[in-house]
């Protein structure tokens, strides 16, 4: 006994071949238009969560690069300001190896005294220096610790900040202190802005033993700002290092991401060439059904 086909079933059999054909066509039309052969959730569940994970770490990754270049631009405007100062003292304490040896006369003295001065306030400007990020005018203070937007020390020497120094995430469980403590830097072991204004006075009042007494307190300013150089200079090393891990894992997150998620044009293509064909005869094989069941 045959199989009776009824109409019904015929008409339901070509439209799920039409539909179905228009569905492909129109599936390969868009991954050709956004070059993503994933596009929903449904199209491959495991791996879209794989690149939804991996584009959030990307993401958290990217922001661990941009607080390492905002430490990085910081630090080093605080390294060259600190560069200064050392260069500063070094000269400061030339002029007092010049002004202990007792042989210059009054008019000499006054000349390295109004040197040291000018000394004095340039380490002053330094010690209060802002970050630029790359702005013609500062935002924040670099050594006022918390207080960045109080400058660091007065005219007359006196720390305006606190002894908080921020820091910031740079990598997964990785945080880095970033702010500086002027009171550390300047007013550590010497006060630095104290003994430039004591070495003033001594080459003002023609005082050698004064002056000389002042060289070791030189020395000791100058080991103390170096020691800040140096600290700034590994937070850095620190920095670039870890900027390098980030920049590899990025790498590879993007790679994943890429082979996960991009489209191969020429086979896509390929694939759509092949479904608009498969569409083309299901129309045509649909019109027969309906011109049969039609009658025509």
């Amino acid at each position: 006994m045959g199989i009776r086909i009824s109409t019904p079933m015929l008409y339901g059999s070509a439209t799920r071949g039409l539909f179905q054909n228009l569905e492909r066509v129109y599936q390969a039309q868009e991954a050709l238009a956004t070059q993503k052969k994933i596009q929903r959730p449904g199209d491959d569940p495991a791996v879209f969560r794989r690149i939804e994970t991996c584009k959030g770490t990307k993401r958290a990754v990217e922001q661990y690069q941009r607080n390492i270049s905002f430490a990085q631009e910081y630090l080093a405007e605080a390294e060259t300001s600190v560069s200064s100062v050392a260069n500063l003292l070094a000269r400061a304490r030339e002029l007092a190896v010049q002004g202990a040896n007792g042989t210059l006369d009054a008019q000499s003295l006054s000349g390295l005294a109004s040197e040291v001065g000018s000394i004095r306030e340039e380490v002053l400007s330094l010690a209060n220096a802002q970050w630029t990020g790359g702005k013609e005018t500062g935002s924040r203070y670099l050594f006022s610790g918390y207080r960045s937007e109080t400058a660091a020390f007065s005219q007359d020497g006196v720390y305006q900040g606190d002894n908080g120094a921020f820091a910031i995430d740079v990598a997964p469980g990785e945080r880095m202190t970033i702010g500086l403590v002027g009171r550390s830097v300047f007013q550590g072991d010497v006060d630095v802005l104290a003994v430039l204004d004591e070495l003033r006075q001594g080459l003002e009042s023609a005082d050698s033993d004064r002056i000389s007494g002042l060289l070791d307190n030189l020395d000791r300013s100058i080991m103390q700002v170096s020691r800040a150089q140096a600290e700034i200079g590994a937070r850095l090393n620190c920095l670039d290092q870890t900027y390098a891990r980030l920049k590899d894992n990025l790498s590879y997150l993007e790679n994943f991401v890429s082979s996960a998620e991009d489209l191969d044009i020429v086979e896509a293509a390929s694939r759509l060439t092949k479904y608009q064909s498969a569409l083309q005869a299901t129309i045509l094989a649909a019109q027969s059904i309906f011109n049969t069941i039609l009658g025509y």
